[in-house]
């Protein structure tokens, strides 16, 4: 079992612009300091040189990439720090069956319409910090459960 980090510092590696720049939104809007890379390489290099003066708590990698691919970031970062979590994001993982024993991340997680939720649960269960709060589902979805709970205690009320 990995211990709890006091550090509340991810680094995102993404090449994605966008992808990056909307999970660094959400990352830090739960109370989370940031930093990013834009490629794996970049990425080590930032994680090693945070290891002297301000250490990352947690990774979060792209698994397609330009220089070297998010499996191979993770088992070097498993050379500097074989406790850091490591998350890792792919807009493949079905197609290319990625896992946590493929991959060597602690948790795999699908690009989607989901990523946004399951990222910041997942991040906020690895590396924890007070006063962290879940962003809201979409208004969609919200709907959707407030009528299946009202389905629900509708047939309750009935059963009584």
């Amino acid at each position: 079992m990995r211990t709890v980090r006091k550090a509340a510092r991810i680094l995102l590696i993404d090449d994605n612009q966008h992808g990056q720049a909307a999970r660094r939104i959400i990352l830090e809007g739960l109370g989370y300091e940031v930093r990013t890379a834009n490629c794996g390489r970049a990425g080590l290099r930032v994680f090693a040189e945070s290891a002297k003066k301000a250490p990352i708590g947690l990774v979060v990698t792209d698994y397609r990439m330009p220089d070297i691919r998010g499996d191979e970031v993770v088992a070097r970062l498993r050379l500097i720090d074989p406790d850091v979590p490591l998350v890792m994001l792919s807009g493949y993982v079905r197609l290319l069956a990625l896992t946590r024993e493929s991959t060597g991340a602690d948790i795999v997680l699908a690009k989607g319409p989901r990523e946004q939720f399951e990222l910041a649960d997942t991040v906020q269960r690895l590396v924890p910090i007070s006063g962290s709060v879940r962003p809201k589902p979409p208004a969609s979805e919200r709907r959707s459960a407030r009528a299946s709970a009202g389905s629900r205690a509708a047939a309750a009320h009935d059963r009584a």
